[in-house]
């Protein structure tokens, strides 16, 4: 009769299982990371309107010009003028960015990422 104490460890099996899902998850994280990142810079070209002075006096196409120029110093190309939408009424300007990012993963098959981002600066 064996011993079980002689049983030790992870079979081949195993260990290609366990290096499937580290290599798996790893490259997910590589698509995945790049389109993370190129929305914080978004995000914080968004935010970033809120130290400009009088940005509320500002027209929608000068808000989205300004936008646009700080999204090209920010190494953002991909980002369309159509994703941007800036309203203004009784003295609040509202600016949204709702956008998706489509990466493509392996074969037919793709990773689909929605952003949707809502600020309101308010005149003083």
């Amino acid at each position: 009769m064996q011993s079980l104490k002689k049983q030790r460890g992870m079979t081949g099996l195993g260990w290609l299982t366990v290096l499937f899902l580290i290599g798996f998850f790893a490259f997910l994280a590589l698509k995945l990371i790049p389109i993370y990142l190129e929305h914080h810079s978004i995000k914080s070209v968004i935010m970033s309107l809120n130290q400009e002075p009088q940005i509320t006096k500002k027209s929608p196409a000068e808000v989205r010009k300004l936008i646009l120029k700080r999204l090209k110093i920010n190494s953002v190309y991909d980002f369309k003028k159509e994703y941007l939408k800036i309203k203004k009424g009784g003295g609040v300007m509202t600016v949204s960015v709702v956008y998706d990012v489509r990466e493509p993963m392996i074969g037919n098959v793709d990773i689909l990422v929605a952003f949707k981002e809502k600020v309101e600066f308010v005149s003083h």
